[in-house]
Protein backbone atom coordinates (compact mmCIF):
# COMPACT_ATOMS: atom_id res chain seq x y z
CA UNK A 1 0.00 0.00 0.00
CA UNK A 2 2.92 2.34 0.54
CA UNK A 3 4.12 2.26 -3.12
CA UNK A 4 0.89 3.34 -4.71
CA UNK A 5 0.59 6.20 -2.29
CA UNK A 6 4.10 7.31 -2.98
CA UNK A 7 3.43 7.07 -6.69
CA UNK A 8 0.43 9.34 -6.38
CA UNK A 9 2.46 11.87 -4.43
CA UNK A 10 5.09 11.98 -7.18
CA UNK A 11 2.45 12.47 -9.90
CA UNK A 12 0.96 15.33 -7.93
CA UNK A 13 4.33 17.02 -7.55
CA UNK A 14 5.04 16.61 -11.29
CA UNK A 15 1.70 18.16 -12.10
CA UNK A 16 2.42 21.11 -9.86
CA UNK A 17 5.81 21.63 -11.51
CA UNK A 18 4.38 21.52 -15.04
CA UNK A 19 1.39 23.71 -14.29
CA UNK A 20 3.19 27.04 -15.06
CA UNK A 21 4.28 25.63 -18.43
CA UNK A 22 0.73 24.69 -19.32
CA UNK A 23 -0.36 28.14 -18.34
CA UNK A 24 2.26 29.74 -20.70
CA UNK A 25 1.06 27.63 -23.62
CA UNK A 26 -2.61 28.54 -23.16
CA UNK A 27 -4.05 31.03 -25.72
CA UNK A 28 -4.03 34.61 -24.52
CA UNK A 29 -7.33 36.23 -23.75
CA UNK A 30 -8.53 38.74 -26.41
CA UNK A 31 -8.42 42.28 -25.04
CA UNK A 32 -11.49 44.42 -25.56
CA UNK A 33 -10.41 47.35 -27.79
CA UNK A 34 -10.71 50.78 -26.29
CA UNK A 35 -12.86 52.96 -28.59
CA UNK A 36 -11.07 55.98 -30.12
CA UNK A 37 -12.88 59.12 -29.06
CA UNK A 38 -14.38 61.10 -32.00
CA UNK A 39 -13.07 64.66 -31.92
CA UNK A 40 -15.69 67.32 -31.48
CA UNK A 41 -16.33 69.27 -34.72
CA UNK A 42 -14.42 72.55 -34.94
CA UNK A 43 -16.85 75.47 -34.98
CA UNK A 44 -16.84 77.15 -38.45
CA UNK A 45 -15.93 80.81 -38.37
CA UNK A 46 -18.49 82.92 -40.23
CA UNK A 47 -17.16 84.19 -43.56
CA UNK A 48 -16.83 87.97 -43.48
CA UNK A 49 -18.08 89.42 -46.77
CA UNK A 50 -15.82 91.86 -48.55
CA UNK A 51 -16.82 95.48 -47.93
CA UNK A 52 -19.16 96.83 -50.61
CA UNK A 53 -17.35 99.14 -53.00
CA UNK A 54 -17.87 101.28 -56.07
CA UNK A 55 -15.34 102.52 -58.60
CA UNK A 56 -15.91 105.75 -60.51
CA UNK A 57 -14.06 106.91 -63.62
CA UNK A 58 -14.29 110.68 -63.81
CA UNK A 59 -12.64 113.30 -66.03
CA UNK A 60 -9.62 114.87 -64.40
CA UNK A 61 -11.28 118.28 -64.25
CA UNK A 62 -13.78 116.76 -61.80
CA UNK A 63 -11.55 114.41 -59.83
CA UNK A 64 -8.43 116.43 -59.07
CA UNK A 65 -8.21 118.41 -55.83
CA UNK A 66 -7.17 121.69 -57.43
CA UNK A 67 -10.18 121.86 -59.77
CA UNK A 68 -13.30 123.95 -59.16
CA UNK A 69 -16.11 121.92 -57.64
CA UNK A 70 -13.85 119.23 -56.20
CA UNK A 71 -14.71 120.06 -52.60
CA UNK A 72 -18.47 119.81 -53.16
CA UNK A 73 -18.14 116.54 -55.07
CA UNK A 74 -15.80 115.02 -52.48
CA UNK A 75 -18.14 115.94 -49.64
CA UNK A 76 -21.02 114.20 -51.41
CA UNK A 77 -18.98 111.05 -51.96
CA UNK A 78 -17.76 110.99 -48.35
CA UNK A 79 -21.30 111.51 -47.09
CA UNK A 80 -22.56 108.54 -49.11
CA UNK A 81 -19.63 106.43 -47.92
CA UNK A 82 -20.33 107.30 -44.28
CA UNK A 83 -24.05 106.58 -44.53
CA UNK A 84 -23.76 103.27 -46.37
CA UNK A 85 -20.30 101.92 -45.56
CA UNK A 86 -19.65 101.55 -49.30
CA UNK A 87 -16.03 102.22 -50.19
CA UNK A 88 -15.67 104.61 -53.14
CA UNK A 89 -12.65 104.76 -55.40
CA UNK A 90 -12.34 107.62 -57.91
CA UNK A 91 -9.98 107.17 -60.84
CA UNK A 92 -9.24 110.34 -62.86
CA UNK A 93 -9.08 109.99 -66.65
CA UNK A 94 -8.48 112.36 -69.52
CA UNK A 95 -11.80 113.62 -70.91
CA UNK A 96 -11.17 112.40 -74.48
CA UNK A 97 -8.48 111.01 -76.74
CA UNK A 98 -6.47 107.74 -76.79
CA UNK A 99 -6.19 107.66 -72.99
CA UNK A 100 -9.56 109.23 -72.37
CA UNK A 101 -12.66 107.86 -70.71
CA UNK A 102 -14.40 106.30 -73.72
CA UNK A 103 -11.20 104.90 -75.20
CA UNK A 104 -10.23 103.35 -71.84
CA UNK A 105 -13.68 101.80 -71.59
CA UNK A 106 -13.43 100.30 -75.08
CA UNK A 107 -9.96 98.91 -74.46
CA UNK A 108 -10.69 97.45 -71.01
CA UNK A 109 -14.02 95.76 -71.67
CA UNK A 110 -12.83 92.89 -73.92
CA UNK A 111 -9.61 92.04 -72.06
CA UNK A 112 -10.20 92.85 -68.38
CA UNK A 113 -13.91 93.40 -67.65
CA UNK A 114 -13.27 93.07 -63.90
CA UNK A 115 -11.34 96.35 -64.09
CA UNK A 116 -14.24 98.30 -65.53
CA UNK A 117 -15.77 101.01 -63.36
CA UNK A 118 -19.22 100.81 -61.86
CA UNK A 119 -19.98 104.41 -62.85
CA UNK A 120 -18.45 106.59 -65.54
CA UNK A 121 -18.89 110.20 -66.60
CA UNK A 122 -18.86 110.76 -70.36
CA UNK A 123 -19.25 113.82 -72.61
CA UNK A 124 -22.54 114.00 -74.48
CA UNK A 125 -21.00 113.12 -77.85
CA UNK A 126 -19.60 109.83 -76.51
CA UNK A 127 -22.86 108.50 -75.08
CA UNK A 128 -24.20 107.17 -78.44
CA UNK A 129 -20.87 105.46 -79.19
CA UNK A 130 -20.70 103.76 -75.79
CA UNK A 131 -24.34 102.74 -76.03
CA UNK A 132 -23.93 101.29 -79.51
CA UNK A 133 -21.02 99.18 -78.24
CA UNK A 134 -23.12 97.74 -75.38
CA UNK A 135 -20.91 99.33 -72.74
CA UNK A 136 -23.73 101.01 -70.79
CA UNK A 137 -26.55 99.62 -68.67
CA UNK A 138 -30.15 100.81 -69.22
CA UNK A 139 -31.25 103.02 -66.33
CA UNK A 140 -34.97 102.26 -66.37
CA UNK A 141 -34.84 99.63 -63.62
CA UNK A 142 -32.01 101.27 -61.67
CA UNK A 143 -32.84 104.97 -61.40
CA UNK A 144 -36.18 106.72 -60.74
CA UNK A 145 -37.60 107.90 -64.06
CA UNK A 146 -39.35 110.94 -62.59
CA UNK A 147 -36.08 112.91 -62.73
CA UNK A 148 -36.42 113.03 -66.53
CA UNK A 149 -39.27 115.51 -66.27
CA UNK A 150 -36.99 117.92 -64.41
CA UNK A 151 -34.23 117.76 -67.04
CA UNK A 152 -34.02 120.42 -69.72
CA UNK A 153 -35.13 119.08 -73.14
CA UNK A 154 -31.63 118.79 -74.58
CA UNK A 155 -30.54 116.83 -71.49
CA UNK A 156 -33.44 114.43 -71.86
CA UNK A 157 -32.32 113.79 -75.43
CA UNK A 158 -28.64 113.45 -74.46
CA UNK A 159 -29.43 110.55 -72.13
CA UNK A 160 -31.12 108.42 -74.80
CA UNK A 161 -29.57 105.86 -77.11
CA UNK A 162 -32.08 104.50 -79.64
CA UNK A 163 -34.87 105.76 -77.36
CA UNK A 164 -33.49 103.81 -74.36
CA UNK A 165 -32.49 105.78 -71.28
CA UNK A 166 -28.79 105.04 -70.92
CA UNK A 167 -27.19 108.08 -69.28
CA UNK A 168 -27.92 110.78 -66.72
CA UNK A 169 -26.81 114.26 -67.88
CA UNK A 170 -25.66 116.42 -64.99
CA UNK A 171 -23.68 119.41 -66.34
CA UNK A 172 -23.93 121.63 -69.41
CA UNK A 173 -22.13 124.46 -71.19
CA UNK A 174 -22.69 126.49 -74.35
CA UNK A 175 -20.96 129.14 -76.45
CA UNK A 176 -22.29 132.69 -76.56
CA UNK A 177 -21.20 136.27 -77.17
CA UNK A 178 -19.53 138.74 -74.83
CA UNK A 179 -19.57 142.37 -75.96
CA UNK A 180 -18.86 145.92 -74.86
CA UNK A 181 -22.14 147.86 -74.75
CA UNK A 182 -20.13 151.08 -74.84
CA UNK A 183 -18.97 150.19 -78.36
CA UNK A 184 -22.35 149.09 -79.76
CA UNK A 185 -25.61 150.95 -79.98
CA UNK A 186 -27.61 147.74 -79.60
CA UNK A 187 -26.86 144.10 -78.72
CA UNK A 188 -25.24 142.47 -81.77
CA UNK A 189 -27.70 139.61 -82.14
CA UNK A 190 -27.75 139.67 -85.96
CA UNK A 191 -25.27 139.91 -88.80
CA UNK A 192 -26.80 143.21 -89.87
CA UNK A 193 -25.95 144.78 -86.53
CA UNK A 194 -22.34 143.66 -86.90
CA UNK A 195 -22.07 144.97 -90.46
CA UNK A 196 -23.59 148.33 -89.50
CA UNK A 197 -21.16 148.81 -86.61
CA UNK A 198 -17.45 149.52 -86.54
CA UNK A 199 -16.75 146.93 -83.82
CA UNK A 200 -14.44 144.01 -84.48
CA UNK A 201 -15.72 140.50 -83.86
CA UNK A 202 -13.50 137.68 -82.58
CA UNK A 203 -14.71 134.11 -83.00
CA UNK A 204 -12.76 130.83 -83.38
CA UNK A 205 -12.50 129.59 -86.95
CA UNK A 206 -9.14 127.81 -86.88
CA UNK A 207 -8.32 124.31 -85.75
CA UNK A 208 -8.67 121.01 -87.57
CA UNK A 209 -9.71 120.97 -91.21
CA UNK A 210 -12.26 118.24 -90.54
CA UNK A 211 -14.14 119.78 -87.63
CA UNK A 212 -16.47 122.69 -87.04
CA UNK A 213 -16.02 125.37 -84.42
CA UNK A 214 -19.22 126.16 -82.55
CA UNK A 215 -19.33 129.74 -83.81
CA UNK A 216 -19.04 128.79 -87.47
CA UNK A 217 -21.59 126.00 -87.01
CA UNK A 218 -24.09 128.37 -85.36
CA UNK A 219 -23.55 130.94 -88.10
CA UNK A 220 -24.09 128.26 -90.76
CA UNK A 221 -27.22 126.81 -89.13
CA UNK A 222 -28.80 130.25 -88.97
CA UNK A 223 -28.26 130.60 -92.73
CA UNK A 224 -30.07 127.38 -93.66
CA UNK A 225 -33.29 128.25 -95.51
CA UNK A 226 -36.43 127.42 -93.53
CA UNK A 227 -37.48 123.81 -93.81
CA UNK A 228 -34.30 122.66 -95.59
CA UNK A 229 -31.80 120.02 -94.54
CA UNK A 230 -28.58 121.60 -93.22
CA UNK A 231 -26.43 118.74 -94.54
CA UNK A 232 -24.35 120.03 -97.49
CA UNK A 233 -26.72 122.92 -97.97
CA UNK A 234 -25.25 125.04 -100.76
CA UNK A 235 -27.47 128.08 -100.11
CA UNK A 236 -26.56 128.19 -96.41
CA UNK A 237 -22.87 128.12 -97.27
CA UNK A 238 -23.32 130.88 -99.85
CA UNK A 239 -25.02 133.13 -97.28
CA UNK A 240 -22.35 132.35 -94.68
CA UNK A 241 -19.42 133.15 -96.96
CA UNK A 242 -21.10 136.30 -98.25
CA UNK A 243 -21.44 137.60 -94.69
CA UNK A 244 -17.84 136.71 -93.88
CA UNK A 245 -16.59 138.50 -96.99
CA UNK A 246 -18.51 141.66 -96.15
CA UNK A 247 -17.27 141.65 -92.56
CA UNK A 248 -13.69 141.01 -93.65
CA UNK A 249 -13.71 143.79 -96.21
CA UNK A 250 -14.97 146.25 -93.55
CA UNK A 251 -12.18 145.19 -91.18
CA UNK A 252 -14.64 143.74 -88.66
CA UNK A 253 -13.09 140.29 -88.26
CA UNK A 254 -10.44 139.76 -85.59
CA UNK A 255 -7.81 137.71 -87.40
CA UNK A 256 -6.72 136.06 -84.14
CA UNK A 257 -9.80 133.86 -84.48
CA UNK A 258 -8.05 132.05 -87.30
CA UNK A 259 -5.37 130.86 -84.89
CA UNK A 260 -7.68 128.97 -82.56
CA UNK A 261 -10.68 126.68 -82.27
CA UNK A 262 -11.09 127.47 -78.57
CA UNK A 263 -13.36 130.26 -77.32
CA UNK A 264 -11.09 130.61 -74.27
CA UNK A 265 -8.65 132.45 -76.55
CA UNK A 266 -11.19 134.91 -77.93
CA UNK A 267 -12.65 135.40 -74.43
CA UNK A 268 -9.21 136.38 -73.21
CA UNK A 269 -9.04 139.09 -75.87
CA UNK A 270 -12.41 140.42 -74.74
CA UNK A 271 -11.32 140.56 -71.11
CA UNK A 272 -8.17 142.41 -72.11
CA UNK A 273 -10.21 144.94 -74.07
CA UNK A 274 -8.61 143.98 -77.39
CA UNK A 275 -11.92 143.38 -79.17
CA UNK A 276 -15.45 144.74 -78.55
CA UNK A 277 -17.15 141.42 -79.44
CA UNK A 278 -15.91 137.90 -78.77
CA UNK A 279 -17.20 134.40 -78.39
CA UNK A 280 -17.01 132.87 -74.92
CA UNK A 281 -18.85 130.13 -73.04
CA UNK A 282 -21.12 130.02 -70.02
CA UNK A 283 -18.44 128.27 -67.97
CA UNK A 284 -15.82 130.87 -68.92
CA UNK A 285 -18.21 133.69 -68.07
CA UNK A 286 -19.12 132.16 -64.70
CA UNK A 287 -15.44 131.69 -63.88
CA UNK A 288 -14.44 135.29 -64.65
CA UNK A 289 -17.63 137.34 -64.43
CA UNK A 290 -16.18 139.45 -61.63
CA UNK A 291 -13.56 140.65 -64.14
CA UNK A 292 -16.09 141.25 -66.92
CA UNK A 293 -17.86 144.22 -65.39
CA UNK A 294 -17.62 146.26 -68.62
CA UNK A 295 -18.96 143.40 -70.74
CA UNK A 296 -22.43 142.10 -71.42
CA UNK A 297 -23.57 138.75 -72.80
CA UNK A 298 -25.92 137.58 -75.50
CA UNK A 299 -26.42 134.85 -78.09
CA UNK A 300 -23.95 134.23 -80.89
CA UNK A 301 -24.90 136.59 -83.76
CA UNK A 302 -27.03 134.88 -86.41
CA UNK A 303 -28.45 135.81 -89.78
CA UNK A 304 -32.01 136.20 -88.48
CA UNK A 305 -31.11 137.49 -85.01
CA UNK A 306 -32.63 134.46 -83.28
CA UNK A 307 -30.57 132.93 -80.51
CA UNK A 308 -29.29 129.42 -81.05
CA UNK A 309 -27.54 127.48 -78.30
CA UNK A 310 -25.44 124.40 -79.01
CA UNK A 311 -25.15 122.40 -75.82
CA UNK A 312 -22.13 120.46 -74.61
CA UNK A 313 -22.02 118.61 -71.33
CA UNK A 314 -21.45 115.51 -69.26
CA UNK A 315 -23.55 112.55 -68.18
CA UNK A 316 -23.19 109.73 -65.68
CA UNK A 317 -23.67 106.15 -66.87
CA UNK A 318 -23.66 102.79 -65.09
CA UNK A 319 -21.28 100.15 -66.42
CA UNK A 320 -21.52 97.23 -63.99
CA UNK A 321 -23.84 94.35 -64.92
CA UNK A 322 -23.96 93.06 -61.31
CA UNK A 323 -27.42 93.78 -59.91
CA UNK A 324 -26.18 94.38 -56.35
CA UNK A 325 -23.58 96.88 -57.54
CA UNK A 326 -26.14 98.47 -59.86
CA UNK A 327 -28.37 99.14 -56.86
CA UNK A 328 -25.48 100.77 -54.99
CA UNK A 329 -24.52 102.81 -58.04
CA UNK A 330 -28.09 103.96 -58.54
CA UNK A 331 -28.30 105.09 -54.92
CA UNK A 332 -25.05 107.05 -55.25
CA UNK A 333 -26.25 108.77 -58.41
CA UNK A 334 -29.48 109.72 -56.67
CA UNK A 335 -27.41 111.50 -54.06
CA UNK A 336 -25.16 113.24 -56.61
CA UNK A 337 -28.16 114.24 -58.72
CA UNK A 338 -30.27 115.51 -55.82
CA UNK A 339 -31.49 118.98 -56.73
CA UNK A 340 -29.67 120.90 -54.01
CA UNK A 341 -26.49 118.81 -54.30
CA UNK A 342 -26.32 119.34 -58.06
CA UNK A 343 -27.02 123.06 -57.66
CA UNK A 344 -24.15 123.45 -55.20
CA UNK A 345 -21.66 121.39 -57.19
CA UNK A 346 -22.37 123.01 -60.58
CA UNK A 347 -22.17 126.48 -59.06
CA UNK A 348 -18.76 125.71 -57.56
CA UNK A 349 -17.60 124.01 -60.79
CA UNK A 350 -18.74 127.00 -62.94
CA UNK A 351 -21.06 124.83 -65.03
CA UNK A 352 -24.79 124.81 -65.62
CA UNK A 353 -27.00 122.13 -64.03
CA UNK A 354 -29.19 119.99 -66.26
CA UNK A 355 -32.10 120.10 -63.79
CA UNK A 356 -34.47 123.04 -63.73
CA UNK A 357 -34.97 122.67 -59.98
CA UNK A 358 -31.20 123.02 -59.49
CA UNK A 359 -30.77 126.12 -61.64
CA UNK A 360 -33.48 128.08 -59.82
CA UNK A 361 -31.49 127.68 -56.59
CA UNK A 362 -28.78 129.94 -57.99
CA UNK A 363 -28.79 133.67 -57.31
CA UNK A 364 -31.38 135.31 -59.52
CA UNK A 365 -29.49 137.67 -61.81
CA UNK A 366 -29.37 138.64 -65.49
CA UNK A 367 -27.05 135.82 -66.47
CA UNK A 368 -29.25 133.24 -64.72
CA UNK A 369 -32.21 134.40 -66.80
CA UNK A 370 -30.14 134.30 -69.98
CA UNK A 371 -28.80 130.84 -69.14
CA UNK A 372 -32.26 129.55 -68.31
CA UNK A 373 -33.55 130.65 -71.72
CA UNK A 374 -30.57 129.06 -73.44
CA UNK A 375 -30.99 125.78 -71.59
CA UNK A 376 -34.67 125.59 -72.51
CA UNK A 377 -33.92 126.22 -76.21
CA UNK A 378 -30.61 124.35 -76.39
CA UNK A 379 -29.94 121.54 -78.86
CA UNK A 380 -27.29 118.87 -79.32
CA UNK A 381 -24.62 118.58 -81.99
CA UNK A 382 -26.37 117.75 -85.30
CA UNK A 383 -25.49 114.52 -87.07
CA UNK A 384 -24.16 116.14 -90.24
CA UNK A 385 -21.05 117.39 -88.43
CA UNK A 386 -19.76 113.81 -88.74
CA UNK A 387 -19.45 114.39 -92.48
CA UNK A 388 -15.69 114.96 -92.55
CA UNK A 389 -15.55 115.93 -96.21
CA UNK A 390 -18.20 118.60 -95.76
CA UNK A 391 -16.42 119.91 -92.67
CA UNK A 392 -13.10 120.04 -94.53
CA UNK A 393 -14.57 121.90 -97.49
CA UNK A 394 -16.41 124.43 -95.30
CA UNK A 395 -13.36 124.97 -93.13
CA UNK A 396 -11.17 125.61 -96.14
CA UNK A 397 -13.66 128.04 -97.71
CA UNK A 398 -14.14 129.98 -94.44
CA UNK A 399 -10.40 130.41 -93.89
CA UNK A 400 -9.81 131.51 -97.48
CA UNK A 401 -12.53 134.16 -97.31
CA UNK A 402 -11.61 135.46 -93.85
CA UNK A 403 -7.95 135.72 -94.84
CA UNK A 404 -8.73 137.53 -98.10
CA UNK A 405 -7.28 134.74 -100.25
CA UNK A 406 -10.53 134.17 -102.14
CA UNK A 407 -13.79 135.94 -102.80
CA UNK A 408 -16.91 134.38 -101.38
CA UNK A 409 -18.28 133.19 -104.72
CA UNK A 410 -15.07 131.41 -105.74
CA UNK A 411 -14.65 129.75 -102.34
CA UNK A 412 -18.29 128.67 -102.37
CA UNK A 413 -18.05 127.15 -105.83
CA UNK A 414 -14.92 125.22 -104.93
CA UNK A 415 -16.52 123.88 -101.74
CA UNK A 416 -19.85 122.69 -103.16
CA UNK A 417 -18.17 121.19 -106.23
CA UNK A 418 -15.80 119.23 -104.01
CA UNK A 419 -18.28 117.88 -101.52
Amino acid sequence: MAKPRLHMIRRLLLFLLLLPLFAGCAPAATATPTPTPTPAPTPQQPVTPEPASLTLWLPDWMALEDRPGYQALNESLLDYQTQTGVQITVIPKLPRGPEGLLSSLQKTQPVAPSLLPDIIALPFQDIPIAGANDLLQPLGDIYPTDVQEDLFPFAQAAGLVDDVWMALPFAADFEHLAFQPAALSEPPNSWNVILSSSARYAFPYGGSESSWTDAVLLHYLSAVPAGQDPARNAEALRRLLTFYEAAYQQGLIDENGGLTSNPADTWKRALQGNTPMAETTASLWLTRQDQATVLRFGPTPTQDGRGRYLMHGWAYAIITADERRQALAGALLQQLMASDTLADWTYQAHLLPTRRSSLIQWSNDDFLRFASEALEQGFLMPDFVQDKEMARRVHQAVRQVLSGQQRAEAAWNQAVTGW
